[in-house]
C-alpha cells in the first residue's frame, strides 16, 4: 500500500520524505565522539524553522528544543504550503511534524473566526485523540483556537455542541466525520488544510470510498 501511495506523490509532484535509521556503524570512537560533539553544536532547533512564537513557547515548555530528523524534514516544505507524503517509524515525532505546520499556519490569522481550517483524518479513535491532545498542547497560547475530535463510539452531543460554538481544527475518522457532514453539522468550504494521518492503514481498512465522499465536501 505504500507504494501506492509513493506513485500517488509522484503523479501529484508531492515531496515525499522517509525517516529511516542510519545503519552505518563507526568503529573508531574518538571519531564518533568528535563528530557526535559536533553535531550537537550544529544541532537545528525549532528557533531556526522560523515556526510562530505561540508554538514555540508550547514547544519549550513541553522540554522540546530539538526537532527529530522527521520533523527537520519536512516543518520547512509544510510551512511553505507544500504537499508533502511522509513516512516515518512509530516515535519519531511524525505528529508534531504534521500538527505544528497546521498549527503555524492558523497562528498566522489575526485572528479566528468559526470556521473549519484543517482536518486531520485519522483511521482510528485512539489515534484521533493522541493527534487532538497533541494540537492542544502545542496551541495552548493561541486563544480563540478550538479543535475537536469527531469519532466513533463517543457520544454525539459533546461533538454537536462543540461544533455549533465553532472549531478551526477537526481530528476525525471518516465514518463519524461523514456522519456529521450528511448531517449538514460540519462545512468544509473553508478547508485550508488536510492531513491523512497513516493512509495506508486507512485504506488497508477500507476507508478508500468514505475518504473520497470528505474530499467531495471539501473545496
Amino acid at each position: 500500500m505504500t507504494d501506492i501511495l509513493s506513485a500517488i506523490a509522484a503523479e501529484n509532484g508531492i515531496i515525499e520524505s522517509t525517516d529511516t535509521p542510519n545503519t552505518t556503524a563507526n568503529t573508531d570512537t574518538n571519531n564518533q565522539a568528535a563528530t557526535t560533539d559536533a553535531a550537537e553544536e550544529n544541532k537545528v532547533t525549532f528557533s531556526d524553522l522560523n515556526i510562530a512564537k505561540p508554538i514555540l513557547t508550547a514547544l519549550d515548555r513541553s522540554g522540546y528544543t530539538h526537532p527529530t530528523p522527521i520533523q527537520e524534514q519536512a516543518i520547512p516544505f509544510a510551512l511553505a504550503g507544500r504537499d508533502l507524503l511522509l513516512s516515518a517509524q512509530t516515535g519519531s515525532g511524525k505528529t508534531a511534524a504534521f500538527v505544528i505546520p497546521v498549527l503555524d499556519r492558523l497562528s498566522r490569522a489575526t485572528s479566528f473566526d468559526k470556521l473549519t481550517k484543517a482536518l486531520i483524518l485519522t483511521p482510528t479513535r485512539e489515534l484521533a485523540q493522541q493527534v487532538h491532545d497533541s494540537v492542544r498542547t502545542y496551541s495552548k497560547d493561541m486563544r480563540g483556537l478550538f479543535c475537536v475530535p469527531l469519532v466513533g463510539g463517543a457520544p454525539y452531543n459533546g461533538q454537536i455542541t462543540a461544533l455549533k460554538k465553532g472549531v478551526q481544527v477537526i481530528v476525525a475518522t471518516p465514518g463519524r466525520l461523514l456522519d456529521h457532514i450528511n448531517a449538514g453539522r460540519v462545512d468544509l468550504s473553508s478547508l485550508e488544510v488536510l492531513v491523512l494521518d497513516e493512509a495506508d492503514r486507512m485504506l488497508d481498512m477500507g476507508f478508500a470510498d468514505d475518504i473520497n465522499d470528505i474530499l467531495k465536501a471539501a473545496p
